[in-house]
C-alpha cells in the first residue's frame, strides 16, 4: 500500500486534556462533514488496511462464528446477534477493545462447542470489521413507535398503503421486499426518489427529508410490519469496484476535494447513507442516475470501507495503560517468549491488535495466570492509545482512498 513518508501529529495541550476544538464544514450531503479536531498532545495518526465486507462475510462463515453468533436471527443463540444494532460506535479500536475484553469468555465457549481457534491476520481482521459494520452491528437501534409517527407526519401513507394499495401500481408496505436488506432498500430509495419528487410536486406536498435516526426509526417500524422470512442478502462489494463505479457514473464530477466520497474521518452508518441518498435530489436539484442492485453493492462497499482509512491514538496515554495493565511483565521480559515492544514498532494498529489476540491470546492468558495478572479490560479509546504507543511516534500514513 503506498505511503507518503513519515508523519507524526502533535497537538498543543496536556495529555490529560479532554477539551476539543472542532471545525465543521457542512457540505451538500448530510454525511459529508469535514472535521478537524484539536485534541490531546501527542495524538498520532496511523493508516489502516481497507476492509472488504464481502470477504468478511465469507470468513465469518468459514470460521464457524455462526455456531454461537447469529445474523438477523439466523445462526447460534449463545452470543450476540451481529445483525442487531448495539450502538457501540464505528471505530475499529472499539471492536478491538470489545474482543480483547471478552476473549476468555469466547475461547471457553469455542472449546465447549469444539470450534477450532482461528489465527487471523491483520487483513482478515479488517475484513471482519467491515462485515460487522455493514451488518449494522454498530447502528443505533430504532424506535418503531417513532417510525410509525414519522410515516404519518411525512405523509408517506398518502401513496403507500400499509396492508393494501391506496394508489394503483404502488405496493403496500406489507409487500415491500427490502426493509431487511439495507443495500436493496437504499437502491430502491435512490431509484424511487426521481418519480417521488415528481409526484410530490404534482400533489403540492413537500419533499420528505429524513435524518439518519428518523430513517432508523422508520425501518424499525417497517420491519415489525414485515417479519423477515429468510436471512437478509446484504453483501457490499469490494471497495475497489466501487471506486471505478464512482468514476463511470460521473459522481466524481461533483464529489471531489472536500466533497470526495471517501477518505473522511467522520463515521457514518448505513442509515446515514440511506438518508443522505434519499435527501440528495432535494438538496442538489439533480436528476438521479438509476443504480442496479449490483451497482449499489459496489458503491456501499466503497463508502463503508474508505471511511476507516486511518485511526488516531494518544501514545502517552497508551504508555500509561501499558504500565497499568502490566503488559511489560511479559513484553519487557525476554525469558517470557512474548514479543518485545521493539518488534511491534511501525506495525501495530487496532486490526493488528485483533490479529495478535487470535494468534497468541490463549498462550498469553496462560502466562498471565501463572504470573497472577488479571486479564485486561479495555474501554473507550484505550485500544487506539495502546496501539499508537506500540506503533511508535514516527508513523507512516498512506494517502487517503
Amino acid at each position: 500500500m503506498p505511503t507518503t513518508g513519515v508523519r507524526a501529529i502533535r497537538f498543543t495541550g496536556s495529555p490529560e486534556s479532554t477539551e476539543y476544538v472542532t471545525l465543521v464544514s457542512m457540505q451538500t450531503w448530510p454525511w459529508l462533514l469535514v472535521v478537524a479536531a484539536i485534541g490531546p498532545a501527542n495524538c498520532a495518526t496511523r493508516s489502516l488496511l481497507l476492509g472488504d465486507a464481502e470477504r468478511g462475510r465469507a470468513l465469518f462463515q468459514d470460521l464457524k462464528c455462526t455456531v454461537c453468533h447469529s445474523m438477523n436471527g439466523v445462526g447460534g443463540k449463545k452470543a450476540p446477534d451481529l445483525g442487531r444494532g448495539r450502538d457501540r460506535g464505528f471505530d475499529p479500536y472499539q471492536l478491538a477493545g470489545l474482543l480483547w475484553s471478552h476473549a476468555p469468555r469466547m475461547w471457553a465457549a469455542m472449546t465447549s462447542e469444539h470450534v477450532a481457534m482461528p489465527a487471523l491476520d491483520e487483513q482478515q481482521s479488517a475484513d471482519l470489521f467491515a462485515f460487522f459494520f455493514a451488518a449494522s452491528y454498530f447502528e443505533k437501534p430504532g424506535d418503531p413507535r417513532r417510525g410509525q409517527r414519522l410515516f404519518v407526519l411525512r405523509r408517506c401513507g398518502q401513496c403507500h398503503g400499509i396492508s393494501a394499495p391506496v394508489r394503483a401500481g404502488i405496493k403496500p408496505v406489507a409487500e415491500w421486499d427490502s426493509p431487511w436488506d439495507p443495500i436493496a432498500l437504499t437502491q430502491r430509495m435512490w431509484n424511487h426518489s426521481r418519480d417521488m419528487a415528481r409526484a410530490l410536486k404534482a400533489s403540492q406536498f413537500p419533499y420528505p427529508l429524513f435524518t439518519a435516526q428518523e430513517m432508523t426509526d422508520v425501518l424499525a417500524w417497517l420491519r415489525k410490519l414485515r417479519p423477515m422470512d429468510q436471512a437478509a442478502g446484504f453483501a457490499p462489494a469490494s471497495p475497489e469496484s466501487g471506486r471505478t463505479l464512482i468514476e463511470s457514473k460521473g459522481c466524481a464530477t461533483c464529489h471531489r476535494g472536500a466533497l470526495a466520497l471517501g477518505g473522511h474521518s467522520t463515521r457514518y452508518g448505513l442509515t446515514d447513507f440511506a438518508a443522505a441518498m434519499w435527501n440528495h435530489p432535494f438538496r442538489t436539484g439533480y436528476h438521479e442516475t438509476p443504480l442496479s442492485d449490483e451497482e449499489m453493492r459496489r458503491l456501499v462497499g466503497y463508502l463503508v470501507a474508505t471511511q476507516f482509512f486511518e485511526e488516531r491514538g494518544n501514545p502517552e496515554n497508551g504508555r500509561r495503560l501499558f504500565a497499568k495493565k502490566q503488559c511489560g511483565a511479559c513484553h519487557d521480559d525476554p525469558s517470557s517468549g512474548a514479543p518485545a515492544r521493539s518488534a511491534m514498532t511501525g506495525r501495530m494498529t487496532s486490526f493488528g491488535m485483533v490479529a495478535a489476540l487470535w494468534k497468541h491470546g490463549p498462550a498469553m492468558q496462560l502466562s498471565m495466570r501463572q504470573r497472577k495478572i488479571p486479564w485486561p479490560q479495555f474501554k473507550g479509546s484505550d485500544m487506539a492509545d495502546i496501539s499508537a504507543y506500540l506503533y511508535g511516534l514516527q508513523l507512516r500514513r498512506r494517502t487517503s482512498p
